[in-house]
C-alpha cells in the first residue's frame, strides 16, 4: 500500500482524561472528536521511553531506547538514521513545523535531515526576546502574580526566576495573552495551512510533521479558553476519578472552594501538591488546562478545515498523539516531578484517520507504542525499510487499521529516565524501580486494569505470583533492547491465564 500522504499532529503533554475521544464528557473537544468518529481510536497507547525528545527519539527511529542513559535526553548520534533521512532519496517530500522550543536546542539535532523546517518561536522559556529588547522594558516578574517560584534557597530559584523573566519577555512582545491568534498553536497552524497551500497541486507525496507545544506549560490561554471552565463542576474533578489529592478529612473539600476566587496559576515548578501549589489551586490549574486543550482542538479544527478545502482529507492519512501526558495531581505532584510511570503521564491518545475516513468510527484494543509510528508512516507513503537500515522494533498499525490483524504486540514496556521501568497489558500495569532513590525508596507497584484507570490501589500484595511474571517479562525485554535482539522475547500466555483466576 501507499499512494497517500501523511500528516503527523504531535501535541506535547496531553492528558488522556482531558480528550472526549477518551471518555471526558465535559471539556469541549469537537474537532479531535471528530477526527475520532473518521478515524481508528487506539484504547492502548504508550511511550517506550519518556519524555519529550526521547519520546521524539522512538517516534522518528522506530526503536526501543529506554534502558540505555544514551539514548535518552541526549543529542541524536550523526549516524542515528531517523524518519526524514529515509525519505531522503524515496521521492517524498518531508517537512517539520513546530513550536517546541526544546527540538530547537543547540547540538540535539532534532530538526535535521528534513527538507523544510519552520521554526515557530516565543513558546515556553524560548531565548526569544533579548533583556534588552525595548518592546519587553518594565516587564517584572514581581507583577504577575500567577507564575510562582519556589523559596529563595531553592537551589533551582535562580533556574525559574530565568525562565519565566524570558517568558514574561516573549509574552509582552507576541501578546498571546490577549490575542489568539498570536498563540503558539494558532500561529504553527497557521504555518502549516500555508505550506499546504503552496505545495498546491504538486503530485510528489509528503509527510508533514507538525509538532505542537500546547497544551504544554505555562498554562496562560486568551480568554475565553482561561475561564472557560471555571465553574463547572463535573464529576471528573470529584475525589476518586482523577485521584485524591483534592479530597479533605471530610472528603468533600469541592463544596468548600470558590473555585472563581482561586487566583488562575500559569506556571509552577514541578513538585508536589501542598508545596508549589495548594489544593485549591489544583484544582483551579486542572481547569486552565481544560481551557487550554479545547484551545488546541480548536486550532486543530483550522487546519482540518483547511485540509477539506484544499483536497487534502481525500488523499492523506492523519495522525494524531502526544508524546506524554500531563500528571495533574493523581499521585500527589505536578509536572513531571518524579519518574514515576503512573496511567497519567504514560497513557497517551493515538488516532488514525485514513484519507476519507476509510476504516473509521472503530475503537482498537491492540496494545501499541510510540515505535510502531514510524513503520506505518513509511508504509502509508510506500517506503520499505532497505537492508543497510537499521531493524525497527515498532511494528506497521495499517493491518490492525484494515482489520488483517488484531494485535502486534502482548505487553508494552517503557521507561523514563532509566530510573524507573514499567509493564502493561491490558489487565495489569507493573512499575518497577531500575535505581534505588535514598531520599524517597520505591518498590514495585501493581495496578489491575481497567477498572483502577488512575493507579490508585496498589494489589501487589494481593498478586505477587503476577507481579513476579510481570517483572522477569519486562527484565527478559530490557535485556533484549540491550543486546538489540528480539528473537526469543517471552509472551504472556502464563501471566493472562494467572489473571483469569
Amino acid at each position: 500500500m501507499g499512494g497517500m500522504n501523511v500528516i503527523v499532529v504531535a501535541c506535547n503533554s496531553l492528558h488522556l482524561g482531558f480528550l472526549g475521544a477518551y471518555g471526558n464528557a465535559w471539556i469541549e473537544t469537537p474537532s479531535l472528536d471528530r477526527l475520532a468518529t473518521e478515524g481508528v481510536v487506539f484504547d492502548h497507547h504508550f511511550p517506550e521511553n519518556l519524555t519529550t525528545l526521547p519520546t521524539r527519539r522512538s517516534w522518528w527511529t522506530g526503536r526501543y531506547g529506554f534502558p540505555d542513559p544514551e539514548a535518552g535526553w541526549t543529542p541524536l548520534r550523526p549516524d542515528e538514521r531517523i524518519l526524514p533521512d529515509l525519505l531522503w532519496s524515496r521521492g517524498v517530500r518531508s517537512a517539520l513545523i513546530s513550536d517546541v522550543p526544546l527540538l530547537r536546542e543547540t547540538g540535539l539535532g532534532y530538526g535535521r535531515g528534513f527538507d523544510e523546517v519552520i521554526w515557530i518561536r516565543g513558546q515556553g522559556y524560548d531565548p526569544l526576546v533579548p533583556k534588552d529588547d525595548p518592546r519587553a522594558r518594565g516587564v517584572s516578574i514581581d507583577d504577575d502574580p500567577g507564575l510562582r517560584l519556589p523559596p529563595d534557597d531553592d537551589p533551582d530559584y535562580e533556574l525559574w526566576k530565568t525562565r519565566w523573566e524570558q517568558y514574561l519577555r516573549n509574552r509582552a512582545v507576541l501578546k498571546w495573552d490577549v490575542d489568539e491568534e498570536n498563540t503558539g498553536v494558532a500561529r504553527t497552524v497557521n504555518a502549516a495551512i500555508d505550506w499546504l497551500e503552496r505545495r498546491g497541486t504538486q503530485k510528489e507525496p509528503f509527510m508533514l510533521w507538525l509538532d505542537l507545544f500546547s497544551p504544554h506549560g505555562p498554562w496562560d490561554p486568551p480568554q475565553p479558553y482561561r475561564d472557560q471552565y471555571v465553574t463547572v463542576d463535573p464529576d471528573e474533578f470529584e475525589a476518586g476519578e482523577e485521584g485524591d489529592l483534592v479530597e479533605d478529612e471530610s472528603g468533600d473539600l469541592d463544596d468548600e472552594i470558590d473555585i472563581e476566587e482561586v487566583a488562575a496559576l500559569i506556571d509552577v515548578p514541578g513538585g508536589a501538591v501542598g508545596d508549589v501549589l495548594s489544593e485549591a489551586e489544583l484544582f483551579r490549574l486542572r481547569r486552565t488546562y481544560a481551557g487550554t486543550v479545547t484551545m488546541v482542538d480548536r486550532w486543530l479544527g483550522v487546519l482540518f478545515e483547511a485540509m477539506g478545502r484544499l483536497g487534502r482529507m481525500d488523499d492523506t492519512l492523519i495522525i494524531f498523539t502526544s508524546d506524554q501526558g500531563e500528571p495533574l495531581g493523581e499521585h500527589g505532584y505536578v509536572r513531571r516531578f518524579r519518574p514515576w510511570l503512573y496511567e497519567e503521564l504514560i497513557h497517551t491518545p493515538l488516532i488514525i484517520r485514513m484519507p476519507g475516513g476509510r476504516h473509521g468510527g472503530i475503537r482498537h484494543q491492540a496494545i501499541v507504542q510510540t515505535v510502531d509510528l514510524l513503520p506505518t508512516v513509511l508504509a502509508a507513503l510506500g517506503v520499505a525499510p532497505v537492508l543497510d537500515e537499521p531493524i525497527l522494533h515498532g511494528y506497521d498499525l495499517l493491518p490492525l487499521i484494515r482489520g488483517e490483524q488484531t494485535k502486534v504486540r502482548d505487553y508494552a514496556c517503557l521507561g523514563m529516565d532509566v530510573a524507573e521501568f514499567a509493564i502493561r497489558t491490558h489487565i495489569w500495569h507493573l512499575v518497577v524501580p531500575a535505581e534505588s532513590d535514598p531520599d524517597e525508596p520505591r518498590s514495585p507497584e501493581l495496578f489491575r486494569k481497567p477498572e483502577d484507570r488512575w493507579d490508585q490501589h496498589n494489589v501487589v500484595d494481593q498478586f505477587p505470583e503476577i507481579a513476579d511474571h510481570l517483572e522477569l517479562t519486562l527484565r527478559r525485554f530490557v535485556e533484549a533492547v540491550t543486546r538489540d535482539d528480539f528473537e526469543e522475547l517471552p509472551h504472556l500466555r502464563e501471566i493472562a491465564r494467572l489473571g483469569a483466576r
